[in-house]
Formats: structure tokens, C-alpha cells, sequence
């Protein structure tokens, strides 16, 4: 079980999707993110990409976010995530897409997912981004296209193995921050720093 861990249903408890690739960000690490993003959330729009168990985009909710639109291609975890919404009662503030995260870009040039992203959590799975080669490419070209959509203000998130982006991965998005939590990383990047 996951617990939010502030806003609106904090403490309210959600399930865990019984899928190899979820991989629930730790609460301390979640905890840091949203109080990081905090001047970020009253409103905003969230994309939640390889969503697993949903909790980063439920704890946005929680904490004042419009809307989110989660996007996770594992049948149960999209289940899972449409049952905690149903819990708390966000059905009307969460849109869950099953889909292939590569035909995203496509999608959101067609209009296809609403308002751009004020928010994005990627967390692409581990075996993606710790490997070289055309795989690891294939997912940062992803994360970059993603972020170039984002609102003028806006905020790109991705989660990998502790220290996983390259040199020359991180010079891509000039003032990218980085935040270690155990064997994991988060990385930061407000558009506006660009």
C-alpha cells in the first residue's frame, strides 16, 4: 500500500499494482518532489507517464492539481489506477490512457490529450534507462520531446537508477537539478531555466 503523503487525502491509502515494472517512488522522495513543486501544483495540469501505480499524479491532485492525464500500458495497473479513483472520488480529475508512450508526441500535436502539461512525471521503467544503446535513446529522445511541450513555466520530472543520466544527457537541459533517494534519482527541469 502507498500513502499520500499530504493535501486533500492525505493519508489515504492506495494499492499497489501487482506488475513486475511498477516501481513506486519512495514516500520520503515523493514527499521532497511535492513540496519542491509545491508553487507549481494549485491548478496545474499533469501528465503522469508509465503511471504504474498512479501515486505521483494522486498526490498532485491532492495537493490542488486541475487535472491529470496518466498514461501506463500494463492493463492492471491501469485497472489499479481507475479503482483508486473511483475511491477518492477523482474520476472527473484523472484521465487514464493504456497506450504506447512513444505515440505521445503524435498524439498531443493532434490535441489528443487536452491542455499541455504544467507537470510531467516520467518514470520510465529501470531496465529502459540503465542500459546503453537504442533503447536508453529511444526513452531520453522521449522525456526531451515531452518536455518541449510543456507550458512556458512548466516542470519535467524523470526518475531513474541513482545517477543513471550521462554528461551529455543532462547538458541537454540546462539547469536540470538532480536529487539521490537511496539507489534512485530524481532529475528536475523548469522550462523557464532554459
Amino acid at each position: 500500500m502507498l500513502r499520500i503523503t499530504a493535501g486533500e487525502y492525505r493519508g489515504r491509502r492506495l494499492a499497489v499494482p501487482a506488475v513486475a515494472a511498477t516501481r513506486p517512488l519512495v514516500e520520503r522522495a515523493r514527499e521532497g518532489l511535492m513540496n519542491h513543486l509545491a508553487p507549481l501544483l494549485p491548478e496545474a495540469v499533469v501528465w503522469d507517464i508509465y503511471a504504474g501505480s498512479g501515486i505521483l499524479g494522486f498526490e498532485a491532485l491532492s495537493r490542488g492539481a486541475a487535472r491529470v492525464v496518466a498514461v501506463e500500458r500494463d492493463r492492471r495497473a491501469v485497472q489499479q489506477i481507475e479503482v483508486a479513483a473511483v475511491d477518492l472520488q477523482l474520476v472527473d480529475r484523472i484521465r487514464v490512457l493504456r497506450n504506447d508512450v512513444f505515440r505521445l508526441p503524435a498524439m498531443a500535436a493532434q490535441g489528443a490529450l487536452g491542455d499541455p502539461p504544467d507537470l510531467l512525471f516520467f518514470d520510465p521503467p529501470y531496465a529502459e534507462v540503465s542500459s546503453g544503446g537504442a533503447p536508453r535513446q529511444r526513452v531520453w529522445q522521449l522525456f526531451l520531446d515531452l518536455c518541449s511541450g510543456l507550458t512556458e513555466n512548466g516542470c519535467g520530472v524523470i526518475h531513474t537508477p541513482r545517477g543513471a543520466l550521462q554528461e551529455e544527457e543532462i547538458a541537454q537541459l540546462p539547469g536540470i537539478v538532480r536529487r539521490d533517494y537511496g539507489s534512485t534519482s530524481l532529475y528536475w527541469w523548469h522550462r523557464s531555466e532554459e
